[in-house]
């Protein structure tokens, strides 16, 4: 049995007060949240529960082995690092910190301490997206050989807190959702991306008419892996639409696509299409719904109960998608393709 402390009621943080109660062999022991106003609805379902406004409180507790993050980006860097440093795991909620030096500190520091500390990038615990990696790694369809993966949906920021509209802060689409999209691409498709070309803006809610909006809203992104395969990445924020958000893959006998639900407007689905046949016919393939959250934590308190060697999610990787996003960003900064040294 493994005693587990949560940092932040967030967005996030309320819903692993869930996924830990859910857990086999975890068991919550404490919440640590500075505003009372967000905790106080979690410690009327969980009177048993200690919670905190200081997080160095669970750092300190002999029964706390891990510790899960979902703090607010630019706090990563700090909570990760105190963490391991107090001699606890840390499962740490996307990105690994606001840039890939940050991210080797708090990585190398893990392994000092003979912890673990792995970037929780939950979307590849969507069904729809195993279901495609599932795919491409039986080669039914062959090869694949590039991809189109998007993100467009409603960014309504008067519905997020002020630090998701700050880019300095980890705001924005790119470390919200960028993020996201990246990591998809390189566990399905390899994670030795090349080079990176990119154009990042900020459209929908230009600075000049919203003065306390500085982050990304939109971005289209090019990826060439070393063994020939390509995809784009496209995201957008947008007043009006429709929200898209999935992939399309190209395989050299075949297409498909795959599709996740976001919101309750028509037509949104989670869904798997394959086109392998020469009528073109689109032929919708069933996929299971399941916690991704509780399935992604459960492997990860398992595999620090085993002792394994690397977390499900290997450590490395969280800090593999920061440098390619950083690589976007420099693309953009700079108009040219960015080669990245691993």
């Amino acid at each position: 049995m493994v005693g587990v402390a949560i940092l932040g009621t967030g967005r996030l943080g309320g819903r692993y007060i869930d996924v830990v109660d859910q857990t086999p062999r975890a068991e919550l022991k404490l919440v640590a949240e500075p505003r009372s106003e967000a905790a106080a609805p979690w410690e009327d379902q969980y009177p048993d529960v200690e919670f905190v406004n200081d997080y160095h409180v669970a750092l300190d507790r002999d029964d706390v082995d891990i510790v899960i993050a979902t703090l607010p980006h630019w706090l990563h860097y700090q909570a990760g690092l105190d963490a391991v440093r107090a001699g606890k795991h840390v499962f740490l909620e996307k990105p690994l910190a606001l840039s890939s030096a940050e991210g080797r500190e708090m990585i190398d520091a893990a392994v000092a301490s003979g912890t673990k500390l792995m970037t929780a990038h939950t979307q590849r615990y969507y069904p729809a997206v195993q279901a495609m990696k599932r795919l491409v790694d039986s080669k039914r369809l062959g090869d694949v050989v590039m991809a189109y993966d998007m993100w467009h949906k409603p960014y309504e920021p008067w519905k997020r807190p002020p630090w998701m509209l700050v880019g300095s802060k980890g705001g924005g689409m790119g470390q919200m959702d960028g993020t996201h999209e990246i990591d998809r691409l390189m566990w399905i498709m390899g994670d030795d991306i090349d080079t990176v070309s990119a154009q990042v803006g900020q459209f929908t809610y230009p600075k000049e008419s919203n003065p306390d909006i500085d982050c990304d809203d939109t971005a289209m992104c090019f990826f060439r892996w070393k063994s020939g395969r390509v995809a784009t990445i496209s995201r957008m924020a947008w007043r009006v639409g429709a929200t898209e958000y999935g992939g399309d893959f190209f395989f050299t006998n075949g297409m498909a696509r795959f599709r996740l639900k976001y919101g309750q407007s028509e037509g949104q689905e989670t869904a798997m299409y394959i086109a392998d046949t020469e009528d073109g016919i689109w032929k919708k393939e069933a996929i299971k719904e399941a916690d991704s959250f509780l399935d992604e934590f459960s492997e990860f308190v398992a595999a620090i109960e085993r002792g394994d060697s690397d977390t499900p999610i290997p450590q490395e990787h969280g800090l593999r998608v920061l440098k390619v996003f950083e690589a976007t960003e420099e693309s953009a900064r700079t108009g040219r393709e960015v080669k990245i040294t691993w």
